[in-house]
């Protein structure tokens, strides 16, 4: 985020952040209470195997 706000963002622009991960994380939870402009997110993934014939 520094290099991107440093060398290609223009000045009335805003850089945001974002991290993604599969879960919620304490030490995650207190970097982002500190730090701004970054937003979090988990993902889910829903696998099913089908057989055919």
């Amino acid at each position: 985020m520094g290099y991107v706000k440093d060398e290609l963002a223009e000045n009335n622009q805003d850089v945001r952040g974002v991290i993604i991960g599969f879960e919620d994380d304490i030490k995650i939870q207190r970097a982002l209470s500190v730090a701004q402009n970054i937003n979090f997110y988990t993902y889910k993934i829903d696998f099913r195997l089908e057989k055919k014939h």
